[in-house]
């Protein structure tokens, strides 16, 4: 058996945020060969499920990767094999330092987007992962239970993300890790949350050896699962520091088979 780890924006999903028909067919080919695709994605459950629903209706086995490796999930059984969250008093202190940054912030509850206000970000986000949204004072304070990430955006100055990040590098190296997964993401996960870190626990829960494993992303969150497979591969339209970690790069983008190419290369090969 080997698996296929897949992000989901700018890999197996187009820019009409779908799963092609070829690349669809392709997993199920695999998968009657006894091969699994699991997705790998910074998104939460509810954004992610529908594409869930959809490898689960083509593969006898189906599990995915989600909140960048926060949580591993048995899309079948439809349970938590693992999961890792922030403490709140994290979560407090990271929406303050957003705030002083002007920076939008947000993190999730049962299937929500909290935030504070209102702001283009959160719209663009909202519609992007097609999840809903609640407006609170006090985000942090509202949470029930602690949350899986912490996302903040800026969709126009790129040099203020990076300056609000470096600002919180000191506080969070025992505590938090923080990487990019777009040109406007910036994610909060738990310390040691990484895609890399869920691909080696979900093939030590199946006893899949590593040696059976590739890895196919397009961002800078991509790259610490590319770098935990047998074979790392970057999108034709992955960022450059992607490129630079793969073993490979798929000469089709995330608009013309890029997947389907990996699955006759590498799967069924």
């Amino acid at each position: 058996m080997k698996i296929l780890f897949t992000d989901l924006d700018g890999t197996l999903l187009n820019r009409e945020k779908k799963i092609s028909s070829s690349d669809l067919e392709a997993i199920a080919r695999a998968s009657r060969r006894g091969n699994i695709t699991v997705i790998s994605t910074g998104r939460s459950l509810s954004s992610a499920r529908t594409y869930i629903q959809q490898l689960a209706s083509v593969q006898e086995r189906c599990y995915a990767i989600l909140y960048n490796g926060g949580l591993i999930y048995d899309c079948k059984n439809q349970k938590a094999l693992y999961q890792k969250t922030i403490p709140l008093p994290y979560v407090k202190y990271i929406f303050q330092q957003a705030e002083k940054f002007h920076i939008h912030c947000q993190t999730y509850e049962d299937g929500y987007v909290l935030a504070a206000r209102d702001s283009e970000e959160l719209r663009e986000y909202a519609s992007h992962a097609s999840m809903p949204v609640r407006i609170l004072p006090d985000p942090p304070a509202a949470l029930t239970k602690e949350p899986f990430k912490i996302l903040t955006s800026c969709l126009h100055d790129r040099n203020l993300h990076q300056t609000y990040r470096h600002s919180l590098e000191n506080w969070a190296k025992d505590k938090i890790s923080l990487f990019f997964s777009s040109e406007y993401y910036l994610e909060h996960v738990p310390l040691g949350v990484s895609k890399g870190s869920a691909v080696q626990r979900l093939c030590s829960l199946l006893n899949v050896p590593i040696e059976q494993t590739y890895a196919v992303g397009d961002a800078e969150n991509d790259i610490t699962m590319l770098k935990a497979v047998h074979i790392g591969i970057a999108m034709a339209n992955g960022e450059e520091q992607v490129k630079n970690s793969a073993d490979y790069i798929t000469k089709s983008d995330n608009e013309h088979g890029g997947i389907s190419e990996i699955i006759k290369n590498f799967i069924e090969n």
